[in-house]
């Protein structure tokens, strides 16, 4: 029956669920929008451009909401980090349980660092840690800014072989990869996004928040 509503903890999930499904929904159209006004390649490049420009909002924003429909909900999305000798995957299916391995700290908190991000399409400039001194403002890439291209060095990293993970988690991983179209690097902070389209949208299947040179 409509009109009717129920009091206690229930309402605070539906409302939740109810802004979570309209956020989706508008994501969704927003796509499938450039996705109309585009074709070939360039339906591809101006619907991720898209997806990226809201992705970079939720980010600044704090937008957790936003940030959760890049998740997929079955594929997850796999942070990178390294807080030793090692790498360390985590997989998250919600953007609000995860804690960044220094301090605990939330996701967002790479708002801070990663305060524009405009990429081009490009291939990526080459890094040496000999060049790299942050206190000059130098990233130890030949160039700075943001890039995006193809997934190719990043599907041949074998992060994942060497980051402690089941072979359940490595299948899971290797099932993921396949599934990227796009690759951005940040090179005042060297952290990576790697996208993909899932189910009609564009998604983050990997971030890689490794400070270079570090271990």
């Amino acid at each position: 029956m409509t009109g009717i509503t129920a009091c206690g903890s229930g309402d605070s999930e539906q409302s939740l669920a109810e802004q979570r499904a309209e956020e989706h929904q508008r994501l969704e159209e927003v796509q499938e929008e450039h996705i109309r006004r585009g074709s070939g390649l360039e339906q591809d490049s101006l619907s991720f451009e898209q997806a990226f420009a809201l992705f970079m909002t939720a980010i600044q924003a704090a937008d957790t909401t936003t940030l959760n429909q890049f998740i997929h909900p079955d594929q997850g999305l796999w942070m990178i980090e390294q807080p030793g000798a090692m790498p360390k995957m985590t997989r998250v299916t919600d953007i609000r349980e995860f804690k960044r391995e220094f301090e605990g700290r939330s996701f967002f908190t790479i708002r801070d660092e990663v305060k524009t991000c405009d990429p081009l399409d490009e291939a990526w400039p080459s890094f040496d840690c000999a060049d790299m001194n942050y206190d000059q403002g130098q990233s130890g890439y030949s160039k700075d800014g943001c890039f995006v291209s193809a997934p190719a060095k990043f599907q041949k990293s074998g992060y994942w072989d060497y980051a402690s993970l089941t072979d359940t988690d490595i299948k899971q991983v290797k099932a993921a990869l396949p599934l990227l179209q796009k690759s951005v690097l940040h090179t005042a902070t060297s952290f990576e996004f790697h996208f993909g389209p899932v189910d009609g949208q564009w998604r983050l299947l990997f971030a890689k928040l490794i400070y270079p040179c570090s271990a």
